[in-house]
């Protein structure tokens, strides 16, 4: 187990993905009432929201302590730091929205690209979840919100960039560096 899995940092943090999660998905239902193009804008953070909570509050309530996020990366050789825990996932509240949300109402092309470019590393993130818990024939908290959200997101978020003209190469380049994004966090982790 990971001694710092309820350190008081990551305790606030589950605090914060509960809250975002339910003021995301508010926000987002009042934003498809309204058919309003910012919809779209805010899928990927419900998407994390969702993630994160599976990861540090659900699957350790629903499956105890051993299905923390924190206590499955250290058994896979990854020691997060609360520290870390808190850079890592509240980077996108404080990058990702507001970018999207400046970009889906300055211009559709460069929406796409950051949309696809998030959904490409949250893709990684899916193909990480998906991969370790079939070599290990165990679960993953985070493979649940990976299969039923990232996944479909970046298909999504493909088919929004083929609408909007762009083409293979770019998409499959825009979608590579997001893959490799993903892992260059993971890293980092590592190695700090």
């Amino acid at each position: 187990m990971n001694a710092t899995f309820n350190a008081p940092l990551v305790l606030l943090m589950q605090n914060f993905f509960s809250i975002s999660f339910l003021i995301l998905l508010g926000i987002s239902i009042y934003l498809y009432k309204l058919r309003s193009k910012y919809f779209l804008a805010l899928l990927p953070l419900l998407a994390l929201s969702i993630h994160q909570v599976e990861e540090y509050v659900l699957s350790p309530f629903l499956f105890g302590d051993y299905y923390h996020f924190l206590n499955w990366a250290f058994r896979n050789g990854m020691d997060i730091s609360p520290m870390e825990v808190m850079l890592i996932n509240l980077a996108p509240y404080l990058i990702l929205l507001p970018a999207l949300i400046i970009t889906r109402a300055q211009s559709k092309n460069i929406f796409g690209i950051l949309f696809l470019f998030n959904n490409g590393l949250t893709m990684a993130n899916a193909s990480f979840h998906i991969g370790i818990s079939t070599a290990q024939n165990l679960f993953s908290p985070g493979m649940v919100s990976s299969l039923f959200f990232y996944i479909p997101l970046f298909i999504y978020a493909i088919l929004f960039n083929k609408e909007i003209g762009l083409s293979n190469k770019p998409i499959i380049a825009i979608s590579l560096y997001g893959f490799v994004g993903h892992y260059i966090l993971i890293w980092l982790i590592n190695i700090f």
